[in-house]
């Protein structure tokens, strides 16, 4: 920096001021080593500090200037470049200045996931308000720097304790507020094993490369787990129109669930194997229970169902309760699927590697693709109440999600109140809004 550059050990402050830098490369977002040193705190300041050393400056360093030492541009952190040094390069302004700067923005990113959370949850709110306070005293306390000014370990010391702050957000979110989602559990891991490599710094004592190293590349995963906290928070249930798939696919992200009828006449099987192979996605087909299928079904054709008009199931089954055969539909459901479903489908159509989630003559299946899924479920025990609604939505985001809960849960009405008597059951609508009062989730009603 002139913010001044320092050697390796034993550490000589260099008397030479670089020049301005180059502009760095932008944009780039993969994890990269950065090397710095700084020079101690309450190092001597001035040229009386080379009295303290026993080693004279090399000659070739004495007049160094940036542009002899080049660096490359490091990962991108919330449009800040952290710039890659290697050892005995000239640490500049930037260097801390523009760590201070992605300190700031993540601060503010941490409040937009503050102000999503308390539209669903004020209480988890408050607590992330807490967090962000602490963290924000410790990030104005970081100075920003100059040309000429001295390196000091404070300058390392106070991103370390930002860092340790962050990682104790980070973990709150992961694990009470989004419930341990799988990428963000795997990304908090790569933060701590950084983190765990350091320790703060005393007047005397050396930074090292290795520490600028651990500090820079755990700030590289906040930006990520920032998505995938803001993705998580606060479930979300979407309400639309009965084959509104216009609409609809403009709100599918990853960790979506997509509850819809057996035919879209807007979605085409191409599209629905795009989905399941690239997103995190599961359609669930709603399945009436009538003796037959009078539809066809060619959005899930042939990704789900090897026929595009189903045969007539006549199982003539009703009031029974079936064991469910699949260790882990079972898990979530329990022993047994609702009751008063009357008649029960048969896996026989499905495409090869068709699981069947209910035993006995309920053929209800799913099947995975590359990341997503397709599953079927009744109509009737879909809604039945919103416990079992509850169930089926565990289930499915436990089993083919990954997650403890969706991010997003899009429905596309189906039954209305004018349903026949024998299903049992009420407006789906309803029953999506009583269950996300229940568990603090958002509701968005989008109907046209």
């Amino acid at each position: 920096m002139s913010f001044t550059s320092v050697l390796p050990t034993p550490q000589i402050i260099l008397k030479a001021k670089p020049a301005p830098p180059t502009d760095a490369a932008k944009g780039i977002d993969t994890l990269v080593s950065l090397t710095v040193y700084a020079a101690p705190k309450d190092a001597a300041r001035g040229a009386e500090a080379l009295s303290a050393f026993s080693v004279s400056i090399p000659p070739q360093l004495d007049t160094a200037k940036a542009t002899d030492l080049p660096a490359l541009a490091g990962p991108s952190l919330y449009g800040y470049i952290l710039r890659l040094v290697k050892k005995g390069d000239i640490i500049l302004p930037d260097d801390q200045n523009d760590v201070v700067n992605a300190w700031k923005a993540k601060l503010d990113k941490l409040s937009e996931i503050e102000s999503k959370l308390r539209e669903a949850n004020p209480s988890l709110a408050d607590t992330l308000a807490a967090y962000i306070s602490e963290l924000k005293s410790i990030v104005d306390s970081m100075p920003l720097v100059k040309e000429g000014d001295w390196v000091y370990s404070d300058h390392f010391n106070l991103h370390l304790r930002a860092l340790r702050k962050l990682i104790e957000i980070e973990e709150w979110l992961t694990t009470e507020v989004c419930q341990s989602p799988s990428d963000m559990v795997q990304l908090l891991d790569i933060m701590k094993s950084y983190a765990s490599q350091l320790s703060e710094r005393r007047t005397g004592d050396i930074v090292a490369s290795a520490d600028w190293n651990s500090l820079k590349q755990a700030m590289s995963v906040a930006p990520r787990l920032n998505e995938l906290a803001s993705t998580h928070a606060v479930p979300t249930v979407y309400l639309f129109s009965q084959g509104d798939w216009d609409t609809a696919k403009q709100y599918v992200t990853d960790y979506s669930i997509v509850f819809c009828d057996l035919n879209i006449a807007t979605l085409s099987s191409s599209e629905v194997q795009q989905l399941v192979s690239n997103k995190r996605v599961v359609f669930v087909i709603v399945v009436d229970t009538q003796p037959s299928y009078p539809k066809n079904s060619p959005a899930f054709y042939p990704v789900f169902y090897t026929v595009l008009a189903p045969p007539a199931c006549h199982v003539g089954v009703k009031n029974e309760t079936y064991p469910v055969v699949d260790a882990d539909f079972q898990k979530y459901l329990g022993s047994s699927v609702p009751a008063n479903i009357d008649d029960q489908v048969h896996v026989n159509y499905k495409v090869s590697g068709t699981v069947e989630w209910c035993g006995g003559a309920c053929g209800y299946g799913y099947k995975r693709y590359e990341r997503g899924a397709v599953v079927e479920v009744p109509c009737d025990g879909l809604w039945k109440s919103v416990d079992w609604l509850g169930r089926y939505v565990d289930a499915i985001s436990g089993i083919l999600l990954g997650v403890a809960r969706p991010a997003r849960i899009l429905y596309l009405s189906y039954y209305t109140s004018t349903i026949p008597e024998w299903h049992d059951c009420y407006p789906c609508d309803a029953c999506w809004k009583a269950l996300a009062q229940a568990r603090g989730w958002r509701v968005v009603d989008l109907h046209t």
